[in-house]
């Protein structure tokens, strides 16, 4: 497993000043010394120093480790060192504009996505979740380093019934050619073409299972209230899905789709805007995961040209968002970080910080992008080839960035990475 750095002009210049043998060296051994580590859960130590070695982490210490072993030392000069960033909810592929959905051939898709992945990458996202798109084709060209970007941990497509979410077909287009419709979906009703849906997407390397199971905000035929999928279907693909060892993640709203998904075994609820204190409390005391997405809300509300129907449902859901993180809290439910966003929005990824921050500590923001996302991938189970992500301890993937001030005390550093981070690895 390859390193790679991308440092800012300081670093670079530090860089180049190392020995020219040990750069022959591919510094297979990297030291990072004189760091404020946050390991994902907390502050471990004022001024530590982490080694690491082909991709894994080797040694975190809250003193300073001995040089001599290392190809490659790094002086962080107080700086603060944390866990690369996991988004747990994108759309890699779904980089092109609105106006050229209709147009979007395969070949345009895969570039856009690629200069998306690329620019992710840089803003500190190492690990991101695709949650419907994008398939192994580019998760496999960025593992091979074809292409720059962060590890994709992809569903393919995602699965939707007739006329649901995800079923983007004109309203006078025919019933038919189900299993290869659409751009990121797969149109299936019914348990067994559920099962196949969910067997098709394994198949291909999907390492969980995406349906949707209730109405959603870019779609113009389903209203927001409608439950989709039963309780038989769903319960089909969460089947699919535990005999390959992973799970089922569901988009959903409302209280009763989100009860429907979680009482059927889906693991994660995608955005759940709408969810009240009792289905939260039914989430927590199940160990499912909520994933929710301001960014996207804040972002089409401000957007100019939107369809009518897609403002007043985003509206909707937006109003509701706030109120949503406290109960979810208030319950104990584990919050994911994820963002959502699509077309031309992606470049205010970073934005999710600080409106999170409306409800969160940045403490809880920075774990929620760190561990919590971490053990979200870790429900992967054996499809997760990669290893443990989201912290900074021994052993686990030596995914890291370098911060320049502390964005536990001001968390409003996160939103501009070109100028505040230092180091990405």
């Amino acid at each position: 497993m390859t390193i790679k750095l991308f440092f800012s002009s300081v670093f670079t210049a530090m860089l180049l000043a190392i020995p020219a043998q040990a750069q022959e060296k591919a510094s297979n051994t990297t030291l990072i010394t004189n760091v404020q580590i946050f390991d994902g859960y907390k502050v471990k130590t004022p001024s530590g120093s982490v080694r690491v070695a082909d991709g894994k982490i080797l040694e975190v210490s809250s003193g300073q480790l001995k040089s001599e072993t290392s190809d490659r030392i790094i002086d962080g000069e107080g700086k603060f060192l944390m866990p690369g960033l996991i988004d747990a909810h994108v759309h890699v592929s779904w980089a092109f504009p609105f106006s050229k959905a209709h147009q979007a051939g395969d070949s345009y898709i895969t570039a856009t996505a690629v200069a998306n992945a690329s620019k992710m990458l840089k803003r500190g996202f190492t690990t991101v979740r695709d949650t419907a798109g994008t398939d192994y084709g580019l998760a496999y060209a960025i593992d091979e380093g074809v292409v720059p970007g962060p590890r994709i941990i992809f569903t393919g497509r995602s699965i939707t019934q007739t006329g649901g979410h995800a079923d983007h077909r004109d309203i006078k287009a025919p019933s038919t050619d189900r299993m290869k419709f659409g751009f990121g979906a797969t149109v299936a009703d019914g348990t067994d073409e559920v099962t196949k849906a969910a067997r098709e997407e394994l198949r291909k390397g999907a390492k969980f299972i995406k349906i949707h199971a209730g109405g959603g905000v870019s779609s113009p035929l389903d209203p927001m209230h409608s439950i989709q999928y039963s309780a038989e279907e769903m319960e089909a693909a969460v089947k699919s899905a535990k005999d390959w060892g992973t799970y089922v993640a569901a988009h959903a709203y409302t209280p009763e789709s989100i009860t429907r998904a979680l009482n059927a075994g889906v693991l994660t609820i995608e955005h759940g805007n709408l969810i009240d204190q009792k289905t939260a409390k039914l989430a927590a005391d199940k160990g499912a995961y909520v994933v929710p997405n301001l960014v996207t809300y804040w972002a089409m509300d401000k957007a100019p040209n939107m369809p009518p129907y897609i403002k007043a449902k985003n509206k909707h859901v937006l109003d509701a968002m706030e109120g949503a993180l406290k109960t979810l809290k208030a319950e104990n439910v584990k919050i994911a970080f994820g963002t959502d966003l699509i077309a031309d929005m992606h470049g205010l990824q970073n934005q999710e910080f600080i409106l999170r921050a409306e409800v969160f500590s940045s403490l809880e923001i920075l774990r929620q992008v760190t561990s919590v996302n971490g053990s979200l991938i870790d429900l992967s189970g054996p499809l997760n080839t990669y290893g443990k992500v989201g912290v900074i301890e021994e052993g686990a993937i030596a995914d890291m960035i370098l911060i320049d001030g502390n964005p536990i005390e001001d968390i409003s550093l996160m939103t501009n990475p070109k100028t505040n981070f230092s180091l990405i690895m």
